[in-house]
């Protein structure tokens, strides 16, 4: 039998109308439970709240440096030689190199040793704790290593309490307890302290809920270099960023600041230890100039020595004096000799008494006074011969006088000649000796050049690393930094952790996201069917005739005399849906078979309110029990399990229906019922046997429905062999019960025709829908039931 018209055109619905339903229907789905969303919202942002009070708060600190681009000062620098460079140079700036030192452990380790970060001070209040910068803390305490130990290690969180008087206490959970005075050296567990009070003058009130512990170098400096970040300000800057997040704002400035004092300190030194490292090679070298400057200063002294030179100007000048004199006095030596010559011939070959040449240039004194003499005489004589003969005395006297003086002269002019010839040949044995010394110079002048250079030359350099030792001096003394601080350290007055707005808008979303993501796992998990729309779109074939609401636990569960009750008015609508939906060509009643899946879909239970239903109409109605295995019908009525029924009808000949009618079930006179009876060992053969075919034709001819409870279908096969003989099956699908997987089967019923008009009930449907939807059974009446059942809905 097809299906009605009615119902087929139920079935097609408008694609977006159904998206809608299906969006709306999932935001109810969630809006249902606004309850839980307000409570997770409330908890997460009140928790934030109190996690934001009681937190500790993080300060971001930067600081700003620019490396210097300069040449090193303490360079050597030979630019005062013709082509030379500096021999010592500094690259240019290499931010990452720069970048690797001030997070190098040597130099952190200096910056941990300079504040004293070994040893970690902490204050502690009734709920939170304070970390206290060393200077800031009331005491300081020294940790002494063993005379075996390189450091003192890692020490548990100790506590410490004054006493008054001096006296203080110490605890820890794995040391115990000690007791000291403030100035002794304790030994405390593994490790040595001398705890010094440092409030001299003050008041010593008690120092309470301080603690402090000891972090080993190696620790410390790995915290330090993971805590502090530092990066370049834009690609083509020299300018480095430096950065650490800490809880004491006091104590990240006094680490970027002292970090940046290091790191310009060691850079300083740096540039210094070139600067020494030039004074010891310029002092190398001096000495090793001086001991060849003194050779060759040495070679020079005894070459001249040697050579008999002072100079090569004046020795040459010396040579060509001595030369160009020798030469004027053999000049002069060799015109005396003549003149001398010729003033012998003469006096040889003129007469006894002429006068002799004078004043002829002879340079000898005696010669030219006794050709003087010689002359005078001669010149008297013939003054006498003008008056007197030869014979006259005077002229007598006079020629002995000149004759001896001739002789004089004569001897005069041999010896004065024989001189001049000794002197000539002494002038022309010099003047060769001069000669061969000219000959000479040359040579020596290219000696002493070359003596002469190097010495300039060492000198020179000599000079240059002199002046060179003291510029290294110099730079060394005043060493100019190399970083130029642009910023100090600066904490930002806001704290950059926690993140009040961003903690408070995620508690709100944690709060939302909760428990959706709870809903929503629950419902990716939950597999049951819950509403009409999920069987529409699971089983789009099959119509839905009725649903059942749920009930209250205190309501009736059958249906009373006048009842306007949510479940009469929902078994009226299926009493109504049905009536369209059974259609029997032949006389007769109808037949109505309830089934299900499952046991504990409702099946029995609408069988039996439907019959009630269509029994307060007037309508002669027939309850039958066929649920041979597992019969539910005697429990509804207060009956006997093992009362004659079905199975009596199926089994026995003998027995007639009128036999096993209970009259007037449930209180209707319209209505009567046949119980399943006792449990037959075979329960399918008995089906079908031919009997039930008889049962259900008798009953047609007397009753005008026959509601037939049979068994679920995909534990036994029983209502299959006679789903035939129902003029329409009304199909449980319990909501919140009944798994998804299971419409699979109900699916493969439908499409082999197994079950013939088959038409579902949604049972156990809650009053606002499951969904969101508000069905508003009673139109009015019994309005409290649906409210009572709204405990948690919105809608």
């Amino acid at each position: 039998m097809k299906e009605p018209q009615a119902f087929q055109e139920n079935q097609a619905t408008d694609p977006n109308l159904e998206n809608g339903e299906d969006i709306k229907a999932i935001i109810f789905q969630y809006l249902r439970y606004w309850p839980w969303f307000l409570a997770s919202v409330l908890v997460f942002v009140i928790g934030a709240f109190i996690y934001l009070r009681y937190s500790t708060s993080i300060y971001q600190t930067t600081a700003k440096v620019k490396v210097l681009d300069e040449n090193d000062d303490g360079g050597l620098d030979l630019s005062g030689l013709s082509g030379s460079r500096t021999l010592f140079n500094m690259t240019k700036v290499n931010l990452e190199n720069e970048m690797q030192i001030f997070k190098s452990r040597r130099i952190l380790e200096q910056v941990v040793k300079s504040l004293d970060l070994n040893t970690t001070y902490q204050s502690k209040g009734t709920i939170k704790s304070f970390l206290v910068f060393g200077p800031d803390a009331p005491f300081h305490v020294n940790w002494i290593p063993d005379s075996t130990q390189q450091e003192v290690g890692n020490s548990p969180s100790i506590q410490l309490a004054s006493l008054g008087n001096n006296e203080f206490k110490l605890s820890a959970e794995s040391i115990g307890e000690q007791k000291g005075r403030f100035g002794d050296t304790l030994q405390y567990g593994d490790f040595t302290l001398l705890i010094t009070d440092k409030r001299v003058g003050e008041d010593p009130k008690p120092i309470a809920n301080m603690s402090f512990w000891h972090t080993a170098m190696n620790h410390k400096v790995k915290n330090l270099a993971q805590q502090i970040s530092i990066e370049p300000v834009g690609d083509k800057s020299h300018v480095l960023q430096l950065g650490i997040k800490g809880a004491n704002q006091e104590l990240n400035k006094a680490i970027l600041d002292r970090l940046i004092q290091v790191f310009n300190q060691d850079g300083i030194e740096d540039k210094r230890l070139v600067s020494k490292r030039t004074q010891d090679f310029v002092e190398r070298r001096l000495v090793f100039l001086e001991g060849e400057l003194d050779t060759v200063e040495s070679g020079l002294v005894n070459f001249k020595r040697d050579n008999n030179v002072v100079t090569v100007e004046s020795s040459a000048e010396q040579l060509f004096g001595k030369e160009a004199g020798a030469e004027q006095k053999r000049y002069e030596m060799e015109t005396q000799l003549l003149v001398a010559r010729d003033f012998q011939e003469t006096l040889q070959n003129q007469s006894a008494f002429d006068l002799l040449p004078a004043n002829i240039g002879i340079d000898n004194e005696n010669v030219n006074a006794l050709t003087q003499q010689y002359n005078s005489l001669v010149t008297e004589r013939q003054r006498y011969l003008v008056s007197g003969t030869e014979e006259n005395p005077m002229v007598v006297n006079l020629n002995q006088q000149i004759n001896q003086l001739r002789g004089n002269l004569n001897g005069s002019v041999n010896a004065y000649i024989r001189s001049l010839e000794t002197a000539l040949r002494s002038i022309r044995q010099r003047e060769s000796v001069s000669a061969g010394q000219l000959g000479s110079i040359p040579e020596k002048e290219k000696q002493i050049r070359d003596i002469t250079r190097q010495r300039e030359i060492k000198e020179r350099l000599y000079l240059f690393l002199l002046q060179r030792r003291e510029e290294a001096a110099l730079s060394y003394a005043i060493t100019s930094p190399v970083i130029k601080v642009v910023d100090w350290a600066y904490t930002q007055p806001q704290p950059v952790a926690p993140k009040k707005q961003i903690i408070l808008l995620g508690a709100l979303v944690l709060g939302l996201l909760l428990p959706f993501g709870i809903l929503y796992v629950l419902f990716l998990l939950d597999t049951k069917i819950h509403h009409k729309n999920q069987v529409k779109r699971l089983l789009p074939q099959i119509p839905i005739v009725g649903e059942v609401p749920t009930l209250l636990k205190t309501a009736d569960r059958l249906i009373q005399k006048n009842d306007h009750s949510v479940l009469a008015e929902a078994f009226r609508i299926l009493r109504t849906n049905l009536n369209f939906f059974v259609e029997r060509e032949q006389e007769g009643g109808k037949v109505v078979f309830t089934t299900s899946t499952t046991k504990g879909e409702g099946k029995t239970f609408v069988a039996i309110n439907l019959a009630i239903s269509m029994a307060s109409t007037g309508k002669k109605v027939l309850l039958l029990g066929c649920d041979l295995r597992n019969p539910q019908l005697h429990a509804y009525i207060n009956l006997k399990k093992n009362l004659a029924g079905t199975t009596d009808y199926l089994y026995r000949k003998d027995i007639s229906l009128a036999e096993l009618v209970q009259k007037n079930a449930f209180e209707h006179a319209n209505l009567d019922l046949i119980l399943s009876g006792e449990i037959p060992p075979n329960p399918a053969e008995l089906l079908l046997n031919g009997r039930f075919e008889s049962l259900l034709n008798e009953a047609r001819q007397k009753y005008d429905y026959i509601v037939v409870d049979t068994a679920p279908t995909i534990l036994v096969t029983d209502t299959l062999l006679i789903a035939h003989h129902a003029d329409a099956t009304l199909y449980m699908i319990r909501a919140n019960y009944t798994d998804s997987k299971l419409i699979q089967h109900i699916e493969e019923l439908k499409r082999n025709d197994k079950i013939k008009n088959m038409g579902l009930v949604l049972n156990d449907v809650k009053a606002d829908g499951a969904y969101g939807y508000n069905y508003g059974y009673g139109y009015g009446y019994h309005a409290e039931e649906v409210a009572k059942k709204k405990k948690w809905g919105l809608f």
